[in-house]
């Protein structure tokens, strides 16, 4: 079986609209897409692809504001020493309301995406910033909309 078959990567492209299908789910799906396997054989394959770290994880995605944030924002960092980038890019991954955290090679050092209950639950993360001594300045985004959160699937 080639890691990345055409069964494979319709698997995964199931399994990114709903990780939480069953293996009979996926494989009426897959059916219906002229691919007849075995619940068996559906199940072996994606044990193999997780085993091969094609699937790192199976995510729970929440509604922002169901969950009381009402502000998104994104945020992106200089920092004075980009060699400082990993210990600023962990402490921003340990925080509960960040969605994502990553690095990047020009226009800025690092970039993430953050939630606030409110106005003060923001100024007060915009407080830490300021008085963190690493970073040299930073730019802050509200997020108007969001179209798309949520895997995404092979070519």
């Amino acid at each position: 079986m080639s890691e990345l078959d055409d069964i494979n990567k319709e698997l995964l492209r199931i399994l990114g609209k709903n990780s939480r299908a069953q293996f009979s789910e996926l494989r009426d799906a897959l059916s219906k897409r002229g691919h007849e396997l075995t619940r068996e054989a559906v199940e072996y394959r994606v044990k193999k692809m997780i085993e091969s770290q094609i699937i790192t994880n199976f995510a729970m995605i929440t509604d922002p504001e169901k969950i009381g944030y009402q502000i998104c924002a994104y945020v992106t960092i200089n920092l004075k020493d980009p060699r400082k980038r990993d210990k600023i890019g962990e402490m921003l991954s340990e925080l509960p309301n960040t969605a994502f955290v990553h690095a990047a090679t020009h226009g800025f050092d690092i970039g993430c995406r953050i939630f606030f209950t409110d106005k003060e639950d923001m100024i007060d993360f915009l407080d830490i910033l300021e008085e963190d001594k690493r970073i040299e300045n930073f730019n802050l985004d509200i997020i108007r909309k969001t179209y798309k959160v949520g895997s995404i699937t092979p070519i």
